[in-house]
């Protein structure tokens, strides 16, 4: 009997495997994606080869082209895990033709490297097939270490899902923009490619839900958002909010769905958009204090009245004359209307412009040269500058020991005994009251919520030229339209403009270096980074040295392609020097934009003590 049930087991045992070897069980999606991503990083470094063969034989322009189109859509298929498990690699493979120098780790100059690159020869009036085989060549290098990699590449489920939705939020604030092919533009084409290649991955995982809903949404959310966008190929013409609303937004929210079927969760983590955003326009999921040094800085009630009575108070002046307020004024959207205020002994002008402290909290660094990086460093750094204030933050907190009611305060604000009240604390509570001025409940914000009533026709066609034919969001990324591009919001971009010294006729080059007087690099020389356009309606007059008094001159400047229409550009201008050509109408649209991304209505309690 033991026999024969040992025979019924065997055979058993052997139709079980017999089974599993002609029907395996299907891979786990991320084990598929490896073999996706090794597969489109092969292509591209073979599409790259076929352009280098080309241009060795000097292939027509056409032909060129038409390679390098194809490489960089094999990119951008696998671009959303790229981007998230190969950050380092990026500029060298897709980032901003020019060249890099960060200051804080390397005052080395490196020089740009990557598709940018080559499309800026490709499409130049006259090619230098030397030059362009050197950079496709280098190009290749890196698509085919990728490609050989032995090791697992490491994908992980809900870092995946992570990856998707950061490419939704990239092809928003970088693809559509022409933020990365900005003199081919095929940014319509390549932002479907990498629909595409999401597509793919997020089909991957629905299959293995028992409801097909989801999966049939997405695929159709998909397919509908792909078609829209090769339909609509013209650059200037594409209806950007029209896309994002109708199509992003929704597939954004549909993975996070997916997601949470899923049951998938990232680990806790600092960030400034948080993960659980239904999409990137969702402002209520922005975290004011992802920028704060940790979390015993972040804001708490007390610390927030605490800084706001300091802010009010001149206790903090040299003189005992001037206060935080005296510059930021909450009236003027906490600027001071002036083209430069004046020095504490009103002898002098302050050497730049009076920044907004709105949405401050929302930049990784501070000041136009982007000196400090936290808005405590920031708070000593005006406090103790002798033509701003000549304090010292030292001698304030021996003043306020002596003042019950802020003893009282800042007892109840940080850890209570004899020495609550502290350089560093006073900064803090300062900080945590800035961290408290945020301003995201515009019109708009409230239109790419739901409400479709928000902007008239006008303020729609001035975003769309904000995004397209202005070229305003290679800059000011959206949605805070500031210089800290999603979807990492890690390093505020600084631009070379060309800035005139005055707005007169025939004017020079403004003389302030800029970001260069930080570390002596000499692409730094006139940089200044780049401040967000939100309010900028109320923060007249404009640019580091308020030279332009309206919104209106501020474009006209852009319109002539910055100092170089004045023919005072600096060497190293980043701001592209071709003329905009926009019409009257479209210069009134884009006004009528920055004019909807006004709101009062978040800051108006702090506007006194």
């Amino acid at each position: 009997m033991k026999t024969i049930t040992s025979i019924l087991l065997l055979a058993m045992l052997s139709f079980v495997q017999l089974h599993r070897e002609q029907h395996p069980a299907p891979a786990k999606p991320a084990a598929v994606l490896e073999d996706y991503f090794r597969q489109q990083m092969g292509l591209a470094a073979d599409t790259l080869q076929q352009l280098q063969q080309a241009i060795r034989s000097h292939a027509p322009v056409a032909v060129l082209k038409r390679l390098f189109r194809s490489g960089r859509l094999a990119y951008k298929r696998a671009e959303f895990l790229t981007e998230y498990y190969y950050p380092h690699l990026i500029r060298s493979i897709n980032g901003p033709a020019l060249p890099f120098a960060d200051g804080e780790n390397s005052r080395d100059i490196l020089p740009p490297q990557g598709f940018q690159v080559i499309e800026e020869k490709l499409w130049a009036p006259v090619i230098s097939y030397k030059e362009l085989l050197a950079a496709v060549t280098v190009l290749r290098t890196q698509f085919t270490t990728l490609q050989s990699q032995t090791d697992p590449y490491g994908f992980m489920d809900a870092y995946v899902f992570d990856a998707m939705r950061f490419e939704i939020y990239r092809i928003i604030a970088l693809g559509i923009s022409g933020y990365d092919s900005p003199i081919a533009f095929l940014s319509m084409p390549e932002a479907a490619a990498a629909l595409e290649g999401l597509q793919r991955a997020a089909i991957l995982y629905a299959g293995n839900l028992a409801d097909s809903t989801i999966k049939h949404t997405l695929r159709a959310r998909f397919r509908e958002a792909r078609q829209y966008l090769l339909q609509h190929p013209g650059f200037n013409e594409f209806d950007r909010l029209y896309f994002i609303t109708t199509y992003a937004d929704p597939l954004s929210a549909s993975l996070l769905a997916l997601q949470h079927a899923l049951s998938l969760q990232l680990p806790h983590e600092r960030r400034i958009l948080s993960p659980e955003a239904p999409h990137l326009f969702a402002m209520q999921y922005y975290n004011a204090n992802g920028y704060s040094p940790n979390h015993e800085s972040d804001p708490t009630a007390v610390k927030v009245q605490l800084g706001q009575r300091l802010f009010y108070d001149p206790v903090l002046s040299g003189n005992l004359q001037r206060s935080c307020a005296s510059c930021h004024q909450a009236s003027k959207a906490f600027t001071d209307g002036m083209v430069r205020n004046t020095s504490l002994d009103g002898k002098l002008t302050i050497a730049r412009n009076t920044p907004t402290l709105l949405n401050a909290s929302f930049q990784s660094k501070q000041f136009y040269d982007s000196r400090a990086i936290f808005l405590e460093n920031q708070v000593s750094d005006v406090v103790h500058n002798k033509h701003e204030m000549n304090g010292s933050l030292q001698q304030t907190a021996h003043a306020l020991k002596k003042d019950s009611a802020y003893v009282r305060l800042f007892n109840k604000a940080f850890a209570a005994g004899r020495n609550s009240i502290t350089e560093e604390n006073i900064a803090n509570a300062l900080a945590s009251f800035l961290r408290s001025l945020t301003s995201l409940q515009s019109r708009f914000d409230s239109y790419m919520n739901g409400d479709a009533t928000a902007l008239n026709a006008t303020e729609k066609k001035g975003f769309n030229i904000f995004m397209g034919k202005g070229k305003c969001g290679t800059c000011h990324f959206a949605p805070l339209f500031n210089g800290v591009a999603p979807p990492y919001f890690a390093e505020p971009e600084s631009e070379v403009l060309g800035v005139p010294e005055s707005n007169r006729p025939h004017a020079k080059l403004d003389k302030d270096p800029g970001k260069y007087v930080l570390y002596r690099i000499p692409i730094h020389r006139y940089a200044f980074k780049i401040p967000t356009v939100r309010n900028s309606a109320l923060t007249a007059p404009y640019m580091h040295n308020g030279v332009f008094p309206t919104l209106e001159s501020v474009i006209d400047f852009y319109d002539k392609g910055g100092g170089a229409g004045l023919g005072i550009a600096p060497s190293n201008q980043t701001l592209p020097a071709g003329k905009l050509q926009l019409t009257p109408l479209e210069k009134k649209a884009l006004t009528a934009f920055m004019q909807a991304l006004t709101d009062t209505s978040s800051w108006k309690s702090a506007a006194s003590y």
